[in-house]
Parts: structure tokens; C-alpha cells; sequence
């Protein structure tokens, strides 16, 4: 999922990214509290990420992640 934010076009195609994420583990009767952690698990990997290993563009797509994530798990 982190090479498709990356990619993202803009903080819109970030945040759809991420529903379409949770949507597919939905469907696929994914036991919500999993769901929940793995999404905690990449809200807390992408806060560790730096800057300096990505361009501007690809950064800004990964911080809208991360703000749009910290809101759905509630730290934000």
C-alpha cells in the first residue's frame, strides 16, 4: 500500500487509497479489530518515515495518508 500513496496524484487519491484498502479487507470478512491493527501498524510506520527518502510530491501523499489514518484510528 505504501508504493500506491506514494503514487497518489494528490491528499484525495491518498485518502481514497485507504478506503479502498478498508473496503477490500471488509469484503473479504476480515475480522474488524485485525483491520484496525494493521492500519495502527501503518499509521505508525508511515510516522516514522522521513522525508529525505522521498521527493515532495510522494511526501505530501504520505503525510495525507498519515493525517487521514491518525483520524479513522482516532489520534488525530
Amino acid at each position: 500500500m505504501l508504493y500506491q500513496l506514494k503514487k497518489a496524484e494528490d491528499c484525495e487519491e491518498a485518502e481514497q487509497i485507504i478506503q479502498e484498502f478498508i473496503k477490500l479487507m471488509q469484503n473479504k470478512h476480515i475480522y474488524p479489530g485485525l483491520i484496525a491493527y494493521y492500519l495502527h501498524k501503518l499509521r505508525d510506520g508511515l510516522a516514522e518515515l522521513s522525508p529525505n527518502d522521498f521527493d515532495s510530491v510522494h511526501w505530501c501523499n504520505i503525510r495525507c495518508a498519515l493525517i487521514n489514518l491518525k483520524k479513522i484510528t482516532g489520534k488525530g
